[in-house]
């Protein structure tokens, strides 16, 4: 999971503030580790993490921790946390855990304190996905009822051991010119765009490259897919893009992906072709070769004329008598 992605998902900054309140006054900002776990677990044992807060405001804050159950929430990975899930009791990880409330930490101090997740003994072979949140706010306005709190959050990936299925799928693989899709193109650079389906029920990590030959078959590039191993959850689809940078092509083009993902060697494999076509220069350049030749032409007209006229003349020049 990319860090621009973490910062928009564990960074949730909510604020309600009655007008005799100014925001400058509330102090906000803290920070989390670990910022994610990932736990092979057995059902009915109990795992415990330690998770260490730091208070990076100018002012005493206590803490108060949640355990929320998410989901993906589109193609590019942002979890959706689940404020009311109503996962049964064998896949809901909120029901797991056993978080610390009013954990109070003084200005520029940090604390680690335990969670425990127990394991349900009818917990559900595969992935199941839960964040710890902290919310923070100073003790002073806790009693005035204003609300003034930053989120933060660890992601649980949990895989219970049992039978598992690790499965996935190429739903698409396409390239796009801007942000449409389409496979011609005036020139590069040229998105890449793999969409790949999770058809299992843990979340997987696939990793690959993706080759790209022009029409006499010599590689021209590899590009790199999920260098940062970004997890695809079960049920979902997540989206992979990569761009050819090269300016000048011409063509057509043939992109072969390999991903390579789970415990036992499994490939995903995908080809898709495009054409490179720069037709405003092909055009430029044939309006120069037509201008070229026409000029050519009018030369030697012109050159073939002057020989004529001159025949003519020294023809008529010699019949005078």
């Amino acid at each position: 999971m990319s860090k621009r992605t973490l910062f928009l998902l564990l960074l949730i900054v909510s604020c309600a503030l009655p007008v005799s309140v100014k925001a400058a006054d509330i102090p906000q900002g803290f920070q989390i580790r670990p910022l994610i776990v990932d736990l092979n677990a057995d059902r009915g044992k109990t795992y415990t993490i330690n998770v260490n807060l730091m208070n990076v405001t100018t002012a005493d804050l206590v803490y108060k921790g949640a355990a929320r159950d998410f989901k993906a929430h589109d193609e590019s990975g942002t979890p959706e946390v689940l404020l009311n899930s109503n996962l049964p009791a064998s896949s809901s990880v909120a029901g797991w855990i056993s978080i610390p409330q009013n954990i109070a930490i003084k200005s520029k101090q940090n604390k680690t304190f335990p969670v425990t997740i127990t394991i349900p003994p009818n917990a559900e072979p595969g992935g199941h996905y839960g964040v710890l949140q902290f919310s923070g706010s100073a003790p002073e306005l806790e009693s005035t009822g204003v609300a003034a709190e930053a989120s933060v959050g660890t992601l649980l990936f949990i895989r219970v051991n049992g039978q598992a299925t690790e499965s996935l799928e190429l739903r698409d693989f396409f390239t796009m010119r801007g942000q449409s899709r389409s496979s011609w193109f005036e020139y590069g650079p040229i998105t890449l765009v793999e969409r790949i389906n999770n058809t299992g029920n843990v979340h997987m990590r696939p990793t690959g490259e993706v080759t790209i030959s022009n029409m006499f078959g010599k590689t021209v590039a590899t590009l790199k897919v999920n260098e940062q191993k970004n997890i695809v959850l079960p049920t979902s689809t997540r989206r992979f893009d990569q761009t050819l940078h090269k300016k000048w092509l011409f063509g057509r083009y043939t992109a072969s992906v390999s991903l390579a993902y789970g415990t036992q060697g499994q490939v995903l494999l995908g080809t898709t072709s495009f054409w490179v076509v720069p037709y405003k220069l092909i055009v430029l350049i044939l309006l120069v070769l037509a201008a070229l030749v026409l000029t050519i032409r009018f030369f030697i007209r012109r050159y073939n004329a002057k020989i004529i006229q001159k025949a003519l003349d020294e023809k008529a020049k010699n019949n005078r008598p």
